[in-house]
């Protein structure tokens, strides 16, 4: 009797993504280290995946929209105002001066301006005595601050929660939906990379 059975269909493709049959003579010199040593390359890509997509994941997503009933008001002097992040330089009324920034992409790519404002309203705060709404950051390495409104007056400029929250979500939502694929293109090469690794041929 054969006992013989051909691969399964999911055998038979671990196959072809594993390329040529192993090469004993590279496993032999790998028999026995820990697996650190034996997939360098996986873990190297696993690593560049969690840093750059998946760990700017994670904050965007926890900086999402927030409460506005949780928002502090801070009556502010701008002082000077920037195309990309961060947006404002303001100086408190004890004196402090910090930085401030409108609902932006928190990724590893260059700063990008914000749509939360014009250009004409840009150029013309700088001076201007506003109230300003907004929230620290969490889960970023320096302190900072992202205002959800903004209140000027004397330049008759307002911009409200609600045009700042709707145009932040749906651009959460649509890089959610870029990073989601990038990380389905990262992990199928990192799961092609393992099992070439497991066969001696990376």
């Amino acid at each position: 009797m054969n006992m013989n059975h051909p691969p399964g269909r999911w055998q038979a493709l671990l196959d072809v993504l594993s390329g040529p049959p192993p090469n004993e003579a590279v496993l032999a010199t790998r028999k026995g280290k820990p697996f650190w040593l034996r997939h360098r390359i996986f873990l190297v890509g696993m690593l560049t995946s969690l840093t750059l997509v998946i760990a700017p994941e994670v904050v965007n997503q926890c900086n999402r929209v927030p409460d506005p009933s949780t928002l502090q008001t801070l009556d502010v002097r701008i002082l000077r105002t920037d195309l990309t992040s961060p947006h404002l330089f303001v100086e408190l009324p004890d004196g402090q001066r910090r930085n401030m920034e409108w609902p932006a992409d928190l990724g590893l790519g260059r700063p990008l301006p914000s749509r939360a404002w014009t250009d004409a309203q840009r150029e013309s705060l700088p001076g201007c005595l506003a109230t300003v709404q907004g929230a620290p950051l969490m889960l970023t390495p320096s302190d900072r601050f992202r205002i959800w409104t903004l209140d000027c007056p004397h330049k008759s400029i307002n911009i409200d929660f609600s045009a700042t929250s709707k145009r932040h979500a749906q651009d959460l939502n649509e890089r959610l939906l870029i990073s989601l694929g990038v990380l389905l293109a990262c992990s199928l090469m990192n799961l092609l990379v393992f099992l070439r690794e497991k066969r001696g041929h990376l």
